[in-house]
């Protein structure tokens, strides 16, 4: 796997065209993988796309992938497999998966499918998918169960060790905005 360098909350927008359409084209493959699309995952697809700033074509592009209509999903893998967008790129994937609150089989698999073609490590995979989870039940509990909170300091040591690079927009818990926020919080004391 190659090297990532470090790089602290930047702007997606930043980043080339081609790059931010094929992020969050994987993202729409994941919302459209349970054969259909929940209203909080196309509400958070559209807030994505506003945020990146993407071309009409780019955003025609992305919502053609949510109704079906084929993409080359191979060949957007290969061209974001060697970036500093993976780390983010799979806890996207993963947060529009548990944007509905339920992780399914095929968007598991699908996900699984891409962190190889990203080439992420199986156990990194392991690690961010506990972690969403984790948010997710940590963020409807007053005093979180310790082994939440082992697997949320677990995902972290590994963005540190992997110098992930997280994005303002980038879900640590998709299904709670104020413990989304609490994490991000935690994130930057922890990596600074």
């Amino acid at each position: 796997m190659g090297k990532r360098t470090a790089k602290k909350a930047g702007d997606i927008a930043s980043y080339p065209d081609q790059q931010r359409e094929d992020y969050l084209l994987l993202i729409a493959a994941v919302a459209a993988s349970d054969g259909s699309i929940h209203p909080d995952e196309l509400a958070l697809l559209n807030s994505w796309m506003d945020s990146f700033h993407l071309s009409e074509s780019s955003r025609q592009a992305i919502l053609s992938t949510i109704h079906r209509t084929s993409i080359d999903v191979e060949e957007v893998e290969e061209r974001l497999a060697n970036t500093k967008l993976v780390y983010s790129l799979i806890l996207d994937m993963m947060g529009m998966a548990m944007a509905d609150g339920v992780l399914m089989d095929d968007e598991i698999f699908l996900l699984q499918t891409v962190a190889e073609k990203l080439e992420i490590e199986t156990t990194d995979f392991r690690i961010l998918l506990e972690f969403v989870h984790a948010a997710h039940q940590a963020s409807m509990l007053s005093n979180p169960e310790p082994l939440y909170e082992y697997n949320i300091q677990s995902a972290f040591q590994l963005m540190k060790k992997r110098k992930v690079q997280l994005f303002p927009h980038t879900l640590l818990c998709p299904t709670s905005s104020d413990f989304d926020q609490q994490l991000k919080k935690r994130w930057d004391q922890y990596s600074s």
